[in-house]
């Protein structure tokens, strides 16, 4: 039956959004509208911690994550965030050097993860940029844009893969689409209780879903 894949980290899992109404079902919800059909199945793939090494190996050794892309009418990727933590103590040295080389690594892993996608399947696949939840950090806005700009843009282009703007659609409005958000500070706690406000709420995960369809055939 054909369905919609969606890959990727604790946002695609549906982190900040309440039970079962994160982008993914959504989307799935959105996609069905706009092909005129009565619902589309979806698997949903996103695992909190998920890097594109872990997801690259879960392509290939795990038989749930491969088979998801058999017979999938839509497919969609959002990874990234986690990639960027394990980079943090390079990307705080400000160290160029050590930037870049830690960014072609990351671009790497990057292209890798999309290459044995495409090996599975000629679905289109959509790729989200990562959206900043700090904007009032100016380390992060750099390295959140240069994450877009050197690691996710070019990868996605390099294989044919669609772009889903997801950090334009979230810039100046992280206030109202991020969950907890406090100011855009890093290290800052969120409100009601969020110690790290860096998942989107539930308009957040609504604007994601609806990027991605605006995108995806």
């Amino acid at each position: 039956m054909k369905h919609l894949t969606a890959y990727g980290d604790s946002i695609v899992a549906g982190y900040g959004a309440p039970l079962g109404h994160g982008f993914v079902p959504q989307l799935a919800t959105l996609l069905a509208q706009k092909r005129k059909s009565v619902a589309l199945p979806f698997f949903n793939l996103g695992q909190s911690g998920m890097t594109t090494f872990a997801l690259q190996s879960a392509l290939i050794y795990n038989e749930a994550f491969a088979e998801s892309l058999v017979d999938a009418a839509s497919i969609c990727l959002l990874i990234g965030g986690d990639d960027l933590i394990d980079d943090l103590p390079i990307l705080l040295s400000q160290n160029e050097k050590e930037i870049e080389l830690a960014l072609t690594s990351s671009k790497f892993e990057y292209m890798k993860t999309l290459i044995e996608m495409k090996k599975r399947t000629t679905t289109p696949i959509a790729v989200g940029t990562i959206y900043n939840p700090y904007p009032a950090t100016d380390l992060a806005e750099t390295v959140v844009r240069l994450y877009n700009d050197l690691v996710v843009i070019p990868s996605a282009h390099a294989v044919g893969a669609l772009i889903a703007p997801i950090y334009s659609a979230f810039s100046g409005k992280q206030p109202i689409l991020i969950e907890g958000y406090s100011g855009g500070i890093a290290g800052k706690p969120g409100r009601q209780g969020v110690t790290f406000p860096i998942h989107p709420n539930a308009r957040g995960h609504q604007v994601i879903a609806e990027v991605f369809a605006s995108v995806l055939p």
